[in-house]
C-alpha cells in the first residue's frame, strides 16, 4: 500500500441527528463495546484494530447529513490523497490529525456524494 493503495475499511461512522438515541442504539441494542467519547463523537471496539464511530452531524463536508462512511486504511496518506486528487476524486477535507491523535486523516467523495475516510496509523 505505499503506492497509494487503500486497503479493506478499518472504520466505519455513522453521522447521526441524535447522538443519545445512536449511542444507546449500538451500545445497549446491539451490544457494541464503548471505547471513549466525546460531545460529538463515540467509540466502539470492533476488534482487530477496527472502529466503528458515531458522530454529530455538523456542517462540515464530512459530517453534513446523516449517512455511513468507511475510513480505508493507506500506508502514505499525502501519496493516496495526491492519487486520488490526481484522479479527480473530490477532496472534501486537507489532511488532519498527528502524533498527539495517532492517525492522520482525510475525506473524500465519490460520484454521488458518498463521504469516504482515508488514515494513515502512526
Amino acid at each position: 500500500m505505499g503506492d497509494g493503495k487503500l486497503g479493506w475499511p478499518v472504520w466505519i461512522g455513522v453521522v447521526a441527528d441524535d447522538m443519545e438515541a445512536q449511542r444507546r442504539f449500538y451500545r445497549d441494542t446491539l451490544g457494541f463495546a464503548e471505547l471513549d467519547h466525546g460531545e460529538s463523537w463515540v467509540w466502539f471496539d470492533m476488534g482487530d484494530g477496527r472502529l466503528f464511530e458515531v458522530l454529530a452531524r455538523s456542517e462540515l463536508p464530512q459530517y453534513n447529513r446523516p449517512r455511513y462512511q468507511v475510513g480505508y486504511p493507506v500506508e502514505d496518506i499525502g501519496a493516496a490523497a495526491t492519487m486520488l486528487a490526481s484522479r479527480g476524486v473530490t477532496q472534501l477535507s486537507e489532511i488532519e490529525g498527528g502524533p498527539d491523535s495517532g492517525q492522520y486523516w482525510c475525506y473524500f467523495a465519490d460520484p454521488e456524494g458518498n463521504v469516504f475516510e482515508l488514515a494513515q496509523q502512526l
